[in-house]
Formats: C-alpha cells, sequence, structure tokens
C-alpha cells in the first residue's frame, strides 16, 4: 500500500486540486436551498416571487447547456487540463455577481454563470483524469472530485442560514481564486502531448504521474491507445461514432447522466429546505435537516469513491438506485398521509428518514455516470462525449427543476416523488443488464471489450433475423 501511495500520490493530488472548484460549484448549488427559503420567506434582503425564485434555481442547469458546448470545443482545442483549468472563470464572475446581488437580474446573472461552470467541468474533468490516471483508482479519482461538490453543497446550507448573501459570496469567492491560482503548476496529460507528437514532454508528464513506473511501457501504452483511435477529420470521426462500440457507448453514457438527473437530485437539493417545511417538522429546524441530510450523502459519497474499484460499477448503480426508489417512495407516502389529515407530529420521522434513505444517490448514481464517461470512449471521441453527456444532463437537469414547481401546483408533491420512483425502476433493470463493468480494466481494454460486446449483439441480431 505505502509503494502504491508512493506512485501515485501526483494523481491524488491533481484530484484534490480539481476537488476545490467542485466544492466551489457545489456552493452555488447549496446556495439555493437556503437563500430561496430566505428569499420567499418573510423579511427577505430583496423581494423576490415564487416564479422569480423558480427561474434562480432552474437557470443553473440551464446555464448548463452552454458550458457543455463551450467545454467540449475547449477539450477538442486547448486539452483537458486546461479546460478543467478554464472552467473556473465564469465561477469567479458568478461570485462577484451574488456578492454585489440587490435584485433578482443579479442572481439570473450569477446562475447562469454557476452552470456554465457546471457544464464545462462535466465535459472536462473526467476526460482529464482518465488520461493521468491508473486504472486501480481512477473511479476512486472520479469518486473524490465529484464528492467535492456534496461538500460544497453541505458548506453551502450551513453558510447560508449564519451568512449574508454579500459574504457568502466573497468566501466562496476566494475558494475559486485559490483554485485558479493553484492549478496552473499542474502538468499536461501524457495524451496531449502524444496526440503533438512531443514525445519529451509526455515523457515527462509520465513520469510525473506515474512515479517509479516504467516509462517505457507506459509510453508505449498511451501512443498505442491514442494512435489506435486517431482520426484525422470531421467525416471519419462521424464514421467512428456509428461504429456499433462507439454508438453503445454514447447510448450508456447518455441513459446514465438521464437517469441521474430525474431522480430528483436537482428538485431535492434545490428546494430541500421548501419541502422539509410543507413536510411540517417542527421539532427541528428546516435548515438543520437540510444540514444532517447533505452531510449523510457526503459519507455516501466517499464509501462509493471506496467501493467503485472494488465492488465494481454496476452494483454500485443498483444500490444507489434501490436507496432512491426507497426514500422517495417514503416522502411519497408522507405526502399521502397529510392529503389524509394524519397527525403531523407523529410523522415527522419519516421525511427525514426518506430524505436520508435518497442520499444514497451520492453512493453510485452521482460518481458512476462521470467514471464511465472517463473509460468508455477513444482518445479522439472524448470531447464529442463530454458535450453529450454534459448537455444531456444539463436537459433533463433543466426540465426536472423547471417542472417541479408547476407540477406540485397540479398533482402535488407525493405525485412527483412517485414519478422519481418509476424512473428509478427502469434504472435498477438497465444497470444490472445493460452497463458493462469496467472494474479494473485500463482504457485500451475496455475498447476491446467494448468491441467484443457490440459483436456478439450484432451476431446474436443476424442470427434472429435468420431465424
Amino acid at each position: 500500500m505505502f509503494e502504491a501511495l508512493l506512485r501515485l500520490w501526483p494523481q491524488w493530488l491533481v484530484a484534490a486540486i480539481v476537488t476545490l472548484l467542485c466544492i466551489s460549484i457545489g456552493l452555488a448549488v447549496g446556495w439555493t436551498s437556503p437563500y430561496l427559503a430566505q428569499l420567499t420567506g418573510e423579511d427577505p434582503p430583496f423581494p423576490v416571487t415564487h416564479e422569480q425564485a423558480s427561474w434562480i434555481a432552474s437557470l443553473l442547469p440551464l446555464g448548463r447547456l452552454f458550458g457543455a458546448a463551450i467545454g467540449s470545443l475547449f477539450v477538442e482545442y486547448l486539452g483537458s487540463k486546461m479546460s478543467v483549468l478554464l472552467t473556473g472563470l465564469p465561477m469567479i464572475v458568478a461570485w462577484i455577481c451574488i456578492t454585489c446581488a440587490n435584485s433578482a437580474t443579479w442572481l439570473y446573472i450569477s446562475r447562469i454563470l454557476s452552470g456554465v461552470s457546471m457544464g464545462m467541468i462535466f465535459s472536462c474533468y473526467p476526460l482529464y483524469i482518465g488520461e493521468i490516471s491508473a486504472p486501480s483508482i481512477r473511479g476512486a479519482l472520479v469518486g473524490l472530485i465529484i464528492n467535492g461538490m456534496p461538500l460544497g453543497i453541505l458548506f453551502g446550507n450551513i453558510m447560508g442560514p449564519n451568512l449574508s448573501m454579500m459574504c457568502f459570496g466573497i468566501v466562496s469567492l476566494t475558494l475559486t481564486l485559490c483554485y485558479m491560482g493553484i492549478f496552473p503548476f499542474v502538468p499536461q496529460s501524457p495524451h496531449y502531448f502524444i496526440r503533438r507528437n512531443d514525445i519529451k514532454k509526455a515523457e515527462k508528464a509520465i513520469q510525473w504521474y506515474h512515479r517509479k513506473s516504467d516509462l517505457r511501457s507506459e509510453l508505449e501504452a498511451v501512443e498505442r491507445f491514442v494512435k489506435s483511435t486517431y482520426a484525422m477529420t470531421i467525416r471519419e470521426r462521424l464514421e467512428q461514432i456509428k461504429e456499433p462500440k462507439n454508438r453503445r457507448a454514447f447510448v450508456i453514457i447518455i441513459l446514465l447522466f438521464m437517469f441521474m438527473q430525474l431522480s430528483g437530485l436537482n428538485t431535492v437539493i434545490y428546494y430541500m429546505e421548501i419541502i422539509v417545511r410543507k413536510a411540517m417538522i417542527t421539532s427541528i429546524t428546516p435548515s438543520s435537516v437540510v444540514i444532517i441530510v447533505n452531510a449523510t450523502g457526503i459519507i455516501f459519497g466517499w464509501l462509493g469513491a471506496y467501493a467503485i474499484d472494488r465492488c465494481g460499477r454496476r452494483i454500485l448503480l443498483a444500490i444507489s438506485s434501490s436507496g432512491v426508489i426507497v426514500g422517495m417512495w417514503l416522502l411519497s407516502l408522507h405526502f399521502l398521509l397529510l392529503d389524509y389529515d394524519y397527525d403531523p407530529g407523529d410523522l415527522e420521522w419519516l421525511p427525514i428518514l426518506s430524505l436520508l434513505i435518497f442520499m444514497l444517490m451520492c453512493f453510485g448514481l452521482v460518481p458512476v455516470p462521470s467514471t464511465m464517461l472517463s473509460e468508455l470512449f477513444p482518445s479522439d471521441l472524448k470531447s464529442a462525449a463530454g458535450f453529450v453527456a454534459s448537455i444531456t444532463s444539463a436537459i433533463f437537469a433543466f426540465i426536472s427543476t423547471k417542472s417541479y414547481q408547476p407540477l406540485a401546483d397540479i398533482i402535488g408533491d407525493q405525485y412527483i416523488f412517485l414519478i422519481y420512483v418509476a424512473i428509478m425502476v427502469i434504472c435498477v433493470a438497465y444497470s444490472l443488464t445493460l452497463v458493462p463493468e469496467t472494474k479494473g480494466k485500463t482504457l485500451q481494454e475496455i475498447q476491446d471489450m467494448m468491441a467484443a460486446g457490440s459483436a456478439t449483439e450484432r451476431s446474436q441480431q443476424e442470427s434472429h433475423v435468420e431465424n
């Protein structure tokens, strides 16, 4: 273990630095629950209507659409490392807007820019981590970074009730500036230099990221992976997307990110304090419930980061999705019982328990899609894959967030949560039957596995047609 740590510590260090940015983005997400409750409650810093609050919540996922496109272009032309660095710029401007906010307009701008940053990071960092990491810890590194987001959400939930909006913005801006000051000193990935035929710098990058490794074998592996997937033109790249293994990879990524966003992730995180108030919990303050629930999510996230390279991707997805099913069903049950005039004092434990179980999504449903995004695609399709994943996530995050308030007014909260249950039942079945297991495999081995799987599937289809 000591030897592995000595050899791989630069990879953990880089992941920890990128985690600072994810914490900053998580602060923007965690900002929503306490401050929407303040802005729509009594004695707000400035008046905000419920319609404006709905847009404040949903503009962040809408901004992710633009961030997905920008991040993918940056990956294509600047490389994954530089793209991850530039992700911090919109976040800096977003926190400046929060610091200066005196109307909903400032918040609109801040949320869009925060969304741009989130869209960019999901387009960039899995690809960057996939290029620099050893197969044995790739999932753990992705899990470490993605868990920065719930950590930021927790800090935001704690800071929200105790700090003014200006102080919140200043603290968050300071953290983002720290990231922007440290990350430029991290080397580019070896893949970046190989694609540009700079062998000497590629060797130096390998020596930095993979201490005490066989330089020649590592270099040959990177060269083989990059050159075996190199496409010269856009037309060749489009033809490559049509290949069965790549088409299958795109379908997997689209479905995984769709399931993640339609699980209730954004709805519950953004509106948690409002949901707790609707649930009529009085024995503990709503802000305290939010803090406890998000702290539980962090614990599940760290457990997932530990387990993802030991238990595999499929089992984590299934366990996580099952937790969401149970949590959303219990929360729906609580609101149904309230409709039938049950005493809310006797039911206070039920919504708290349901939200705690719901946070099992951090165990697998959140980290696994990003991990598989870093693994499933050949080198020259990574930017396109990052774009598709990020834009899919953004579209369904916006749909989920913006539809919550109108649906709550029309059908009630309980039926919204039952919709999430139905979606997650499909996700469990998909996870156990159709998601490939990539645990412990090199990027080249995963490509070989995807090609073999697609060939088997095609032969089965041809046999079926003949029969």
